[in-house]
């Protein structure tokens, strides 16, 4: 009995000390995302042996624990989603890069062909029907045309000793002269509409799901797995509030707005349950 315990005993710190040197054993890795986009920021970078994540900052840095043979994902709504697998080598630079692609939505090309035509030109000349006129007989001495373009302008509201400066654009004038003095857009202005267009290319469900995972959703919120698609068209916002919480920095107010909606959800599923069981003892 006693070298059984024994046995077990020394079988428990073998296993305790072999965790702990298989933890040791992985290092910080210091990484960047290196891409043709500017927007780097808030790239998911998960090591898939630990099931540890973190998220790259403004300039696309990382820093995760790892060691060789393990597989790290890359995945952003903007680029696509990338598989690596660690090296050695990838701990002796100071800095590990990775380069993401950026994920471009292209429509499928559409090719528009009249009926009438068979794409032969000499073929299809044949088959055009040309209008010509018979302009004989006409007097194009009688005949009076509208201003073009090309005429004089003539306003016949001013007198003629009125002085050509009034016709002055000075507006325009002033902005000739002074280009600087028209507002340009700023490098964050600029980015921040392109954030916009990219984000709003994409659903409220996808976006939701490319931070948050089910688990968390179900764990935090306490909305079960297979009604997660309902709550999440039911917590749909308009495209100016999504714009603003699913900016990085919005993160509290997004945890908040869920956390109202799923309340609400919920209420309303109560209700709901509560109406439909009157109404089957009616």
């Amino acid at each position: 009995m006693i070298k059984l315990l024994l046995k077990l005993t020394l079988l428990i710190f073998t296993s305790v000390f072999s965790l702990q040197a298989q933890e040791k054993e992985r290092k910080v890795l210091k990484g960047r995302i290196v891409s043709d986009s500017t927007d780097v920021e808030n790239v998911t970078v998960m090591n898939k042996t630990t099931g540890l994540a973190v998220m790259t900052d403004f300039d696309g840095k990382f820093s995760i624990r790892a060691r060789e043979k393990d597989t790290l994902l890359f995945k952003a709504v903007s680029f696509v989603s990338k598989v690596y697998i660690v090296t050695e080598s990838d701990f002796w630079v100071e800095e590990f890069e990775i380069r993401l692609h950026y994920k471009i939505n292209e429509l499928n090309e559409v090719v528009v062909t009249p009926y009438s035509l068979t794409g032969d030109l000499k073929e299809d000349t044949k088959r055009i029907k040309v209008y010509a006129p018979d302009l004989s007989g006409i007097d194009y001495a009688t005949l009076v045309f509208s201003d073009d373009k090309y005429s004089p302008v003539k306003n016949e509201a001013l007198p003629s000793t009125f002085s050509p400066l009034s016709g002055v654009n000075f507006l325009a004038l002033f902005n000739m002269l002074l280009p600087n003095a028209k507002k340009k857009d700023t490098r964050a202005e600029r980015m921040e509409r392109g954030r916009r267009r990219e984000l709003l290319s994409h659903s409220f469900y996808d976006l939701l799901l490319s931070r948050y995972s089910q688990n968390f959703i179900v764990q935090n919120f306490k909305i079960p797995q297979n009604e997660i698609n309902l709550f999440v068209a039911f917590a749909q916002p308009d495209n100016e509030k999504m714009f603003h919480l699913m900016k990085p920095e919005n993160e509290i107010q997004l945890i908040e707005y869920l956390i109202k909606k799923s309340e609400e959800y919920k209420r309303n599923k109560t209700e709901e349950k509560a109406t439909n069981t009157e109404y089957e003892k009616k």
